[in-house]
């Protein structure tokens, strides 16, 4: 592999508006780095033990596997088109929504993710104040200020984070496992949601394991483009959807499943308490691992938006870490955290579609392979409208129905037919012309 003695650096070059060079690509282990150790997180526990207290063991792993592997096709198929052209999303997503239109949706992906970034500091506070009894606001401070500063590294910082958080996750949450077959039930696979649990339909967790990741895995390019080639990317891809989130939940649904979690409908797998309980060693380690597993969600979403911004705007990414970091802690502090369920509900609606669009146009009818002059695509942005409206009439009237797959579906047909209305339309127009 060809070394450069920017790789020397502690900070190298992060392309923002250009595809990286062969010469910057990293190699497969320090990519699928980046991605595995991403959703093997503490909220992804939470989510699959909230889907397992709703559902019960045997559906609810069900459906977080079905998640999961939506996710791996809307992913590994943005991934594997990413490592092969070395382009972040906003300059993937330029080619397929126009030179301008390309803003809305770099946009509003680059700004919800700040929202998930916000959220998940909020969220490292929360988890100290209620597991450790630590100050809610200087726990919330201190994570901010230390997630900014990793995401600042870049690329590099990020990989780094997914060597160390995805095995400790494993190790804590292989610990917590004990514990809660110790003192609960071992009959975790007949599971079954207490009558007063509350109602979940199949679909509607399906959505909710797919939406935990629709924004950032949209926004897939900004990582898997420093892959060496297509396949590269698609195998970081895989390593994160299904296999390391669908771990991360199902260590939820089990914790869930053994009874020993008071609301667990809420509070889903959090296994933080369990370990706060049982000695000062394991406080430390959850203390660490509060800090380095929440780190990552944070540093990843926060290094989206800043990629994002940058090409948008034409600034470098670094200084726009620092300025969206400010926000977004900002927002972490004031409590915008806690819509935790809104954000998911909005991902599930409205991001879906655009990766397919994207999928669509660029992998399977090729329309795209180079940015043209074209400020705005209206077909696009048409697909785009239509799929979301269908996944509103679903929202409201087959709630039961997966909002998410209604998106990924609907966009698809909308999309495809719609060009080869273009298309059609293209070649009569052409005719007349001859004549």
């Amino acid at each position: 592999m060809i070394t450069n003695n920017a790789d020397q650096k502690l900070l190298d070059p992060e392309f923002e508006t250009t595809a990286v060079p062969k010469e910057y690509r990293k190699s497969l282990a320090s990519v699928s780095a980046v991605w595995f150790g991403f959703p093997m997180v503490l909220t992804s526990a939470v989510i699959g033990g909230v889907i397992t207290a709703l559902l019960g063991f045997k559906v609810g792993v069900s459906a977080i596997l079905v998640g999961n592997m939506l996710l791996c096709l809307v992913v590994g198929a943005l991934s594997y088109l990413a490592g092969n052209t070395g382009e972040n999303f906003a300059m993937t997503a330029q080619k397929t929504f126009g030179r301008y239109g390309y803003m809305t949706v770099s946009g509003l992906l680059s700004t919800v993710v700040v929202g998930w970034f916000a959220l998940m500091v909020g969220l490292t506070g929360d988890t100290m104040a209620r597991s450790f009894g630590a100050p809610l606001l200087w726990m919330t401070l201190l994570g901010g200020v230390l997630y900014v500063a990793a995401t600042f590294i870049g690329i590099k910082a990020l990989s780094i984070l997914g060597w160390i958080a995805a095995p400790l996750y494993i190790v804590l949450a292989i610990i917590s496992i004990v514990i809660s077959l110790k003192t609960g039930t071992k009959d975790i696979i007949n599971y079954h949601p207490s009558s007063g649990a509350g109602v979940m339909s199949f679909g509607v967790a399906v959505t909710m394991v797919f939406a935990t990741f629709a924004d950032s895995g949209t926004m897939t390019a900004d990582f898997t483009r420093w892959s060496r080639n297509g396949r590269e990317g698609l195998l970081a891809a895989i390593t994160a959807f299904p296999f390391g989130k669908f771990l991360a939940e199902v260590v939820g649904a089990i914790i869930v499943a053994t009874g020993i979690i008071q609301n667990p409908a809420t509070n889903g797998g959090d296994f933080m308490p369990l370990l706060s309980e049982h000695g000062s060693l394991l406080s430390i380690l959850a203390i660490v691992f509060v800090f380095i597993n929440l780190g990552v969600g944070c540093t990843h979403c926060l290094y989206n938006g800043a990629v994002g911004w940058s090409h948008m705007t034409g600034r470098k990414m670094r200084p726009l870490t620092i300025l969206l970091g400010i926000i977004g802690i900002i927002a972490a502090v004031s409590g915008i955290w806690n819509a935790f369920q809104s954000w998911l509900e909005l991902l599930g609606l409205i991001v879906p579609p655009i990766a397919t669009i994207i999928i669509v146009d660029q992998l399977i009818l090729h329309r795209n392979q180079l940015a043209d002059s074209a400020t705005w695509k209206p077909l696009a942005f048409v697909a785009w409208a239509l799929a979301a409206a269908v996944a509103l009439l679903v929202n409201f009237y087959a709630p039961y129905l997966s909002v998410a797959v209604s998106g990924i579906v609907s966009s698809a047909i909308f999309y495809y037919l719609g060009s080869l209305f273009l298309k059609s339309s293209s070649i009569e127009k052409s005719k007349q012309n001859t004549l």
